[in-house]
């Protein structure tokens, strides 16, 4: 990255070029931080398919080592009554399930002998084979997610360092300029055509109170404004914006995936014009941002990096979606 610097060559940069490069390094890693919580995500899930797949490999486990007994009993029975155990026998109870499996191509070899039993024998080969090779599948995926989570970690924890070492370098005064500055771009009085609104009516200053879940969403929003936006925060004290909206609505008694590009896709969909208090709203292409709709055109959010859960105006950010989870 080409940090902003005075040079001989360069002019100093203005402080909304700073604001600019600064907003742009948090932003990237906003969308890097949603990705990483996607990823999470999908962790999760794929642990559960593991541990289902493993099960399975275990029920078909102790299959295989009924069958070999079943085996073994006849084996035993025919040494016993005078007769040699044939070397293909002696094979199929090999002390391992796969070699003992492996040997199911031989079986035919006594199927007139013990028909059903070697016929149970191939169906359990099968399904014995099938969900190992599950299980492994599934263990392959955790190392490629992993490997995501890492490799998505380590681009946040540059885009924030690369961000820092810009504002390092910038003085108290600069630094206050550069916050005024971001207060000035972000105020948005115009909400465009999708909101249907008259203009007779007061515009209240405080959120109507709501009820229900709704209620419990924005009273929980509202309690955290002021606590950190921290990159994977869910809590308590410290926030990225989906660790907020999925914290807020499980205290609502409704389960979120933890990235904003997945939680638009819970619950009904709504435009801007049918926003009720409770309801969640989107920002950006691709969706990396997401904030709680808490009535008179206002959302509280955990904004990016560097600030805090705040209140701020619906159409702070590009608009993308809404949707009302219960």
């Amino acid at each position: 990255m080409t940090l902003i610097t005075q040079s001989n060559a360069d002019p100093k940069p203005t402080i909304s070029e700073v604001r600019e490069q600064v907003d742009s390094l948090y932003h990237q890693a906003e969308q890097a931080t949603e990705r990483y919580n996607a990823a999470t995500d999908e962790l999760t899930e794929v642990k559960r398919r593991i541990e289902r797949a493993q099960a399975s490999v275990e029920r078909q486990q102790a299959a295989v080592d009924a069958v070999r007994a079943q085996i073994g009993a006849y084996a035993a029975a025919t040494y016993r009554s005078g007769g040699i155990v044939d070397p293909t026998l002696q094979t199929l109870l090999a002390e391992s399930p796969e070699d003992f499996l492996a040997q199911s191509s031989v079986m035919n070899a006594f199927a007139g002998q013990q028909a059903e039993s070697l016929a149970s024998a191939a169906d359990v080969s099968r399904s014995y084979e099938t969900a190992r090779l599950m299980a492994d599948e599934e263990l392959t995926r955790q190392q490629a997610v992993e490997a995501t989570l890492e490799s998505e970690q380590a681009t946040v924890e540059k885009l924030l360092a690369d961000a820092q070492e810009i504002l390092d370098q910038l003085e108290a005064e600069e630094l206050q300029q550069l916050e005024e500055d971001r207060e000035e771009n972000a105020e948005i009085p115009d909400r465009g055509e999708d909101d249907e609104t008259d203009e007779d009516e007061d515009t209240p200053t405080d959120p109507p109170p709501v009820s229900g879940r709704a209620g419990v969403v924005v009273e929980f929003g509202l309690a955290q404004v002021g606590e950190p936006y921290e990159w994977g925060g869910n809590g308590p004290g410290s926030w990225d914006c989906s660790g907020l909206t999925s914290a807020a609505w499980a205290e609502a008694g409704v389960s979120l995936p933890r990235s904003s590009g997945s939680q638009i896709n819970v619950g009904t969909r709504v435009s801007k014009s049918q926003l009720e208090p409770g309801d969640l709203v989107f920002y950006y292409s691709p969706i990396s941002h997401v904030g709680i709709y808490i009535g008179g055109g206002e959302i509280v959010h955990a904004t990016h990096p560097g600030d805090v859960v705040s209140v701020d105006d619906v159409d702070l950010m590009p608009f993308a979606g809404a949707t009302r989870p219960g």
